[in-house]
C-alpha cells in the first residue's frame, strides 16, 4: 500500500461507492446515530425505504418514506413544510434522549423532530417497519411504542394505519393532498373522519367545506366503499371503555400493495398494484367526478368538460392563471385572476369606459350570494355596477342575486343533463368585443373607400362625353362602373 498509494485511494473510493448505494443499517437507526443524505433505512421485506429525495424538478429536499420499488411513490414526508436547501450537510439523528431530529449544517435548531416530551434514556430504537411504519420504540420491549409515522400522516392512508382521533391534540386526523406534484406541503383538501363524532369519512376543502361524505358505518361496511371490498377489508374498532375509536383496514392477499391515496385534485382513491401490467389501477374514488369537488379551479375557474385530470380546469374569458407555474404541476388553488383592472379600480376613472357584463348560460350558480331587491333584471343589473365588490349576478325567479369578491365553485353544466341558469360576470372595457376590432377599422374603411372613388370618377367621365364620342363613353362609362362596383 505505501509503495501504491493510487490503490489505497481506489479501495477508499469503492468502499464510499458501496456506503452510498446501501442502507446503513437495515431497518434499524441506533441512538448516537445518524443518516446523511446518501443513506437510506430499509424495511425487512425490502417494500419500504426512508432516506432524503427531490421532488420532481425541485432543488429542495425532503425526509421521507416510499416504496422501494418506486422510489416515486412517496407515502410520508417527514419536513413537508420546512424544506431543506443542502443535500451534503443534511442529516437524521437519533439522540440518547430517544428523540429523532433532522438538522442541516452546523445549525443546533431541528428543522423537524419528533418532539418527545420524556426522555427514553439510551432505550430507544428507530424501525422502519415492513408495513411503512417509521417507529420509535423500546429495544427490550419492542411492542412498545414511544412514536409512530402513522399517527402523522401526509397523503396516504397504508394498510393497518388507523384513522381516528389525534391522541396528543384530541382532534381527528386528516390526511392532507401535496400543494402540487413538486411541492409536498399542505394542499387546500383534505380526508378525515367527522369532527362531530359520527363514523363517516368526509372530504374538506380548506378544512371548512364539506363536498363528500362517505355515508354512517353501518356495523359491518361502508356502503360507498363496497366497489373496493373485493379487495379491502375496511373495519371500524372501538376499545371497550372508548377511550380510543378508529377505521383501519387490511388486504384479503396481504401479497398484494394497496393504499388510499387523496391528491391535489381533491378526490380520494384507493390504488392497487397489478403486477402483470405494471401499473397502480384505480379500483375506487371518490367523489365520482371532478366537477364535485368544490373550487377545484379556485377563484374565477371552471372545469374543463370533457374531464381531463392532467388538466382539469380553465379560466373564465378575461381572466389568466394566477401562476403558469402552478397550473402546470396541477396546482388550481390560486385560481384566475383578472386581466384588466375594472373601471370603480381606478383612482381616476372619470374618463375610463364602463365595466360590462358577459352572460353565461347553463351554470349551477355558486355558493354565497347575496339577495337583492330588485323588480327586474335592470334593476338588478345596476345594483352589481354600483358595487365595485360585485363581479357578478343572476335574475331568476327566486328574485336578484349578487357575489362579491372571488366566485368559487363555478360549475357550466355539460348540454343534454342538469339545466343550468345564466349568470352576468363583470368584466373590464377591454374584453369587450368591439375593443378586438378597433385595430380592423381601417381595413373597412379601405374597403368602402376605394371602390367608392372609382364609380365617382367613372360617373364624371361619362356626363363629360359630347357629340360622336357619346357612345364610345357610354360603353366605356358602363364597363367602368360595372368594374368599380
Amino acid at each position: 500500500m505505501t509503495r501504491k498509494p493510487w490503490l489505497l485511494f481506489a479501495l477508499l473510493l469503492i468502499m464510499s461507492y458501496y456506503r452510498a448505494c446501501f442502507s446503513i443499517a437495515g431497518d434499524t437507526l441506533s441512538p448516537g446515530h445518524s443518516l446523511s443524505e446518501s443513506d437510506t433505512v430499509v424495511s425487512q421485506g425490502s417494500k419500504f425505504e426512508l432516506g432524503f429525495f427531490k421532488p420532481g424538478t425541485s432543488l429542495k429536499i425532503y425526509l421521507g418514506i416510499w416504496y422501494k420499488m418506486f422510489h416515486e411513490k412517496i407515502v410520508w414526508v417527514a419536513n413537508r413544510e420546512n424544506p431543506l436547501s443542502h443535500p451534503s450537510s443534511s442529516r437524521l439523528y437519533l439522540s440518547e434522549n430517544g428523540n429523532l431530529f433532522l438538522f442541516e449544517g452546523s445549525s443546533k435548531i431541528p428543522v423537524w423532530s419528533t418532539n418527545l416530551t420524556f426522555p427514553q434514556s439510551n432505550i430507544t430504537e428507530a424501525v422502519l417497519r415492513d408495513d411503512g411504519n417509521f417507529v420509535l420504540r423500546d429495544r427490550s420491549n419492542t411492542s412498545t411504542i414511544f412514536w409512530e409515522s402513522f399517527d402523522h400522516p401526509t397523503d396516504t392512508w397504508l394498510p393497518g394505519a388507523k384513522l381516528g382521533i389525534d391522541k396528543v391534540t384530541g382532534k381527528p386526523q386528516q390526511f392532507i393532498p401535496w400543494k402540487n406534484s413538486e411541492d409536498p406541503s399542505p394542499g387546500v383538501f383534505s380526508f378525515g373522519l367527522d369532527p362531530n363524532g359520527s363514523n363517516q369519512h368526509f372530504l374538506e376543502w380548506n378544512r371548512s367545506q364539506i363536498y363528500w361524505s362517505s355515508g354512517l358505518w353501518n356495523a359491518t361496511s361502508l356502503s360507498s366503499l363496497s366497489a373496493g371490498s373485493i379487495i379491502l377489508n375496511l373495519s371500524f374498532v372501538s376499545s371497550k371503555n372508548e377511550s380510543e375509536s378508529y377505521f383501519t383496514y387490511s388486504l384479503h392477499n396481504p401479497s398484494n400493495l394497496a393504499r388510499f391515496r387523496i391528491d391535489q385534485t381533491g378526490q380520494i382513491r384507493a390504488l392497487v398494484w397489478l403486477p402483470g401490467v405494471s401499473v397502480w389501477d384505480t379500483i375506487w374514488s371518490a367523489p365520482t367526478n371532478l366537477s364535485d369537488v368544490y373550487a377545484l379551479c379556485g377563484a374565477f375557474g371552471v372545469v374543463q368538460y370533457p374531464e381531463n385530470f392532467s388538466n382539469p380546469c380553465e379560466c373564465l374569458k378575461g381572466f389568466e392563471p394566477f401562476s403558469m407555474n402552478y397550473t402546470r404541476l396541477n396546482d388550481w388553488s390560486g385560481g384566475c385572476v383578472r386581466k384588466f383592472r375594472l373601471q370603480c379600480e381606478n383612482n381616476t376613472h372619470a374618463n375610463v369606459k364602463k365595466d360590462w357584463f358577459m352572460k353565461i348560460s347553463n351554470m349551477r350558480l355558486p355558493v354565497y350570494s347575496k339577495e337583492y331587491l330588485a323588480l327586474n333584471a335592470s334593476r338588478c343589473e345596476l345594483a352589481c355596477m354600483e358595487n365595485c365588490f360585485c363581479a357578478a349576478y343572476a335574475y331568476n325567479r327566486s328574485g336578484c342575486m349578487i357575489w362579491e369578491g372571488a366566485i368559487l365553485n363555478l360549475l357550466q353544466l355539460p348540454y343534454g343533463g342538469e339545466i343550468g341558469q345564466d349568470i352576468y360576470l363583470r368584466l373590464a372595457a377591454d374584453e369587450y368585443p368591439e375593443s378586438n376590432t378597433k385595430g380592423k377599422k381601417w381595413k373597412v374603411w379601405v374597403a368602402v373607400l376605394i371602390p367608392a372613388t372609382g364609380l365617382i370618377l367613372c360617373l364624371s367621365i361619362c356626363f363629360s362625353c359630347k357629340g360622336k364620342l357619346k357612345f364610345i363613353c357610354k360603353c366605356k362609362c358602363s364597363n367602368c362602373i360595372w368594374k368599380s362596383l
